[in-house]
């Protein structure tokens, strides 16, 4: 059988590459935003319209992003800490 090794350093990693994407995701996301609004500002065109709807649910869809990788750094919080007691034991 397969053997599993936890490390406080991967689970670190986990935290910070999964902090480092959401940044970089949201970030990426404000800067299409930006880019687009500058173009298309007071433009009533039909797309545009629908790119800003598309785009609100588009933040919704980040933000539930967030709150996963959230999730995930509780939980590798929760790893470490177990092998802190672990190893005091």
């Amino acid at each position: 059988m397969a053997r599993i090794t936890l490390s406080k350093t991967a689970a670190q990693k986990a935290i910070d590459y999964s902090k480092e994407a959401y940044e970089n995701l949201s970030r990426n996301a404000d800067t299409l935003n930006n880019k687009v609004n500058s173009r298309f500002v007071n433009l009533k065109d039909p797309a545009y319209i629908s790119y800003l709807e598309l785009s609100m649910q588009m933040q919704d869809l980040i933000g539930q992003i967030g709150q996963k990788m959230d999730s995930v750094s509780e939980y590798c919080q929760a790893v470490i800490r177990w092998i802190d007691t672990y190893n005091e034991g």
